[in-house]
């Protein structure tokens, strides 16, 4: 997973395009902020901090990296169970540092597409300090990616 040293931060440049209804009847769209615009800046930080807590619970052991992405996305285990196909038995002992070590790689394929993530994402994480942008490319349904790192000055192939 590629993570940003500074997490998103909210510019505040998102507008909604609205509709007035002019005297003569006829609508005109126009670009407005969203009433809840002043929040998205605090969505933002609350999900950075959501983030580092799993972060550390997932290199403190108390959690696998599928637990990671469940909890990280918000979802329970029956939720994935469902859209798995699996026992939620399995999910949670999946979300487990012990009973992450015997998943099929077939299945972490699976759970890969569900949390719209690669394969490689359960193993590592890639922090990216500085100026740096990445491009991602994968293959093999998510089983391998290439990851490339370059200033954000030069220009991506």
């Amino acid at each position: 997973m590629i993570v940003q040293g500074k997490g998103a931060r909210y510019d505040g440049g998102w507008r909604l395009v609205m509709y007035d209804a002019g005297p003569d009847g006829k609508c005109s769209p126009g670009l407005r902020k969203s009433d809840m615009d002043a929040e998205i800046g605090v969505f933002y930080e609350q999900r950075e901090k959501e983030f580092a807590r799993l972060h550390a619970r997932l290199f403190a052991g108390e959690l696998s990296p599928v637990g990671f992405f469940i909890e990280l996305q918000r979802l329970s285990p029956e939720e994935v169970a469902a859209r798995m196909r699996l026992r939620p038995s399995v999910v949670k002992r999946h979300s487990s540092p012990k009973g992450f070590e015997s998943v099929p790689i077939e299945t972490l394929r699976r759970y890969a597409r569900l949390f719209d993530v690669a394969v490689a994402d359960f193993f590592q994480f890639v922090e990216l300090v500085g100026d740096l942008a990445p491009s991602v490319r994968q293959g093999q349904d998510g089983l391998v990616q290439h990851v490339r790192v370059a200033p954000t000055a030069e220009p991506s192939p």
